[in-house]
This record gives structure tokens, sequence and C-alpha cells, in this order.
């Protein structure tokens, strides 16, 4: 049984994978201009992957003023769903492979609770994908390959509280959109 999950491993795959994922969108919609990109994992911390927009997918569905910062902020509602989809493949497969050998660790088998040690895990790779984009934003990899301004998150789909976002999405970005997603979180969370 595994009992040790190489973090900096998975932290280096992400990186990669993320990479590799917006430069295949960026090419994929060589058109359009890209102007938003997430990184995402499922509370279960089972599978992994990017999701995107474009601002012409964004002033498409935006009709008035009112609905902007849903559709600005709200990933569930971004265009491109899927990029390097066999290198989040397998980092999911190693995600799911730990908790495999571990189920005794992740959860009660009487109660199906997750575990603290589960817990711990799920917090930890959280802060891994947060550092990771941190890392790739810091060598400008997103302004280099980018026409505009992109904005950057990641996202745990009807997990991750308010405060929790705000304060990731603050370490990602900055300037008047930080302060755009802070006055309208309650419209897109």
């Amino acid at each position: 049984m595994q009992s040790e999950f190489n973090f900096q491993k998975f932290k280096e795959e992400v990186i990669l994978a993320t990479k590799k994922a917006f430069l295949e969108i960026v090419d994929e919609y060589e058109d359009s201009t890209v102007n938003a990109f997430s990184l995402t994992c499922d509370s279960a911390v089972r599978s992994i992957g990017v999701v995107a927009n474009t601002k012409e997918a964004l002033e498409e569905k935006t009709e008035d003023e009112e609905d902007r910062y849903y559709y600005k902020f709200c990933e569930q509602e971004w265009e491109i769903w899927n990029a390097a989809v066999s290198e989040f493949q397998e980092i999911g497969n190693n995600l799911m492979e730990f908790q495999e050998n571990n189920k005794d660790k992740i959860s009660d088998s009487e109660t199906c609770i997750y575990t603290e040690f589960f817990n711990e895990f799920r917090e930890k790779i959280f802060a891994i994908c947060v550092q990771a984009l941190i890392e790739i934003k810091d060598e400008y990899f997103f302004e280099d390959n980018c026409k505009e301004s992109i904005i950057i998150n990641f996202m745990v789909p009807e997990y991750l509280d308010e405060d929790y976002s705000i304060e990731v999405f603050s370490k990602l970005n900055n300037g008047i959109v930080v302060e755009e997603y802070k006055q309208n979180i309650e419209d897109f969370m």
C-alpha cells in the first residue's frame, strides 16, 4: 500500500499540463481572444483539468450589463472545457490510484465519511494547484502567450466558499478585476 503521495511530482505535472493546455487553447482559438483561464479540480480530488473563455464568447452571452460579471467569472458558463486531455487524465489517474491504495485512510468504512487524512490531502492538492498557477503567472507565461490581459483562477465546483475564492483570485490577478470579482461574487458563486 502506497501511503506517501509525491506532491512535488504532482506539482511538476500540473505545471506542464497547464502550460500545454493553455498553448493548445490559444492555438485552437487563434482567431479569438482568450481572456479567462482556470485550473479545475473536483472536490473528491479525483479529476483535474482546465476551463477557459474568450472575449468573443463573453460578449455573445452578455445581453445586458447586469449579466456581465456572472458570465465573466462563472467558469461553468465558459466556452472551452478541455485541453491537454491525456496529461490531465494521467494526473487524475494518479490521484485516484493513491486514494484507492489508501482507501482505509481516506474514509471511514462504516460511515463513508472522509477522514482528516483525506481532508489534509485535499487541502494540500488545492494549495499546490494554486501555487502552480502562481509560478506559471510569475514567469509571465500567460502574458507572453496572450493577445490581451487574462483572468486566471482555480476552481472546485460547488465546494470553495466565497472567502477562499476571493483569496485565491486575489493571488492570481490584480487591479480592477479583483475588485470586480469581490464586489460581484454573489452573482456567480
